[in-house]
């Protein structure tokens, strides 16, 4: 994490981060286009918060270089499912993602096409999911190969999905279409978490406190929890 006070507050309140609109190659950082990768040998793996963006994948992957370093990013549709706010906040502040479903909704989701190399590097960043297939589920790829028989896979919370009155709230950030639940912003959702707690800090302390104090940390996810909605994802198995 970063030292200065701004930039920390910049990551936990701009979750899930810029991506670009199309897919694209992630190599050594930047974006490259997409007719550039080589999807031999990878493992499609759903992206629905911020390991579509390259400023996470440059985070979680800057000990890669050069061809080790390319991930492709490809952009599909997932039918009766969306991308909803987990009962957690992480270790860097933000209040993270996780898929439910949702019959009707049908939301763009990114597919992380990692070689094995990553994909354990990418267990090691998701402390907070379990790992598992997407089996059968209705999928419409925008680029890259064919995934309509729903051969992917996805880290799925294991703390739930965060509830507003026992319903799930939608990342705002992620496009959906037919979604009947409301959708935040993570500003939002930051300024709706702090009113909940009725906590006496200024909100930037407050979202602070999360990354600078694990005890607090916990608490929240705790409070976060203690009304949370149980995982719906009929077609997750775990791996």
């Amino acid at each position: 994490m970063p030292a200065e006070r701004s930039a920390r507050l910049q990551i936990a309140k701009t979750y899930p981060y810029d991506a670009p609109a199309a897919s694209y190659l992630f190599r050594d950082g930047g974006v490259h286009p997409i007719a550039d990768a080589d999807f031999r040998g990878r493992a499609a793996v759903i992206g629905h918060g911020s390991n579509r963006a390259p400023q996470q994948l440059a985070r979680k992957f800057s000990h890669l270089s050069g061809r080790d370093s390319e991930i492709p990013v490809t952009y599909v549709w997932l039918h009766d499912y969306d991308v909803v706010y987990s009962a957690h906040v992480t270790a860097y502040g933000a209040v993270a993602s996780t898929l439910q479903a949702t019959p009707g909704c049908r939301v763009r989701v990114a597919l992380t096409w990692l070689d094995q190399v990553q994909l354990q590097r990418m267990h090691e960043t998701e402390g907070n999911y379990s790992y598992g297939s997407l089996a059968g589920a209705r999928l419409e790829a925008e680029a890259g190969p064919d995934v309509r028989g729903g051969e992917v896979t996805m880290y799925l919370s294991d703390h739930g999905c965060l509830s507003d009155g026992g319903t799930p709230v939608a990342l705002a950030a992620v496009p959906a279409e037919g979604r009947p639940h409301r959708a935040l912003w993570q500003t939002e959702m930051h300024a709706e978490i702090h009113r909940r707690t009725a906590s006496d800090l200024h909100l930037d302390d407050f979202i602070l406190a999360a990354v600078e104090n694990p005890a607090a940390r916990r608490t929240r996810i705790g409070q976060l929890r203690a009304d949370a909605i149980a995982a719906n994802v009929p077609h997750f198995q775990p791996l």
